[in-house]
């Protein structure tokens, strides 16, 4: 499963924040995928437990947000592209080349779970 690895991917850039803030768990995080990112946001959801067991993020909530596409449209300027249609304008149909937003992942929010008693 590729997401799979995407999610250890995802884990290690949360685990680096951890180490920076002090934290030894994470309760929540927020992930922004790109709808032209080839990533699907289920079998993430799906492979992120598993991943997460036995690190600081075991348990946390993972929430995915869906960042449209969007293209440059020579006639129209930026426009919110349909992944069905590919990469051409929603208006007039024009190629748009430039794929300026859509196509990435990226951690967005980590929310720091409060210490355990057992570790103060």
């Amino acid at each position: 499963m590729y997401e799979a690895s995407i999610a250890l991917s995802l884990l290690d850039v949360a685990s680096e924040v951890l180490r920076e803030h002090g934290a030894a768990r994470a309760s929540a995080l927020t992930v922004r995928v790109g709808q032209w990112s080839s990533v699907a946001p289920e079998a993430l959801t799906a492979a992120f437990p598993a991943c997460a067991a036995g690190t600081g993020l075991e348990g946390a909530r993972l929430s995915v947000v869906t960042v449209p596409g969007v293209g440059e449209c020579p006639a129209h300027g930026r426009v919110t592209l349909d992944v069905t249609r590919g990469l051409r304008c929603p208006e007039c149909g024009a190629p748009t080349p430039t794929l300026v937003q859509g196509n990435a992942l990226e951690l967005d929010e980590l929310e720091l779970a409060e210490p355990d008693l057992e570790d103060v």
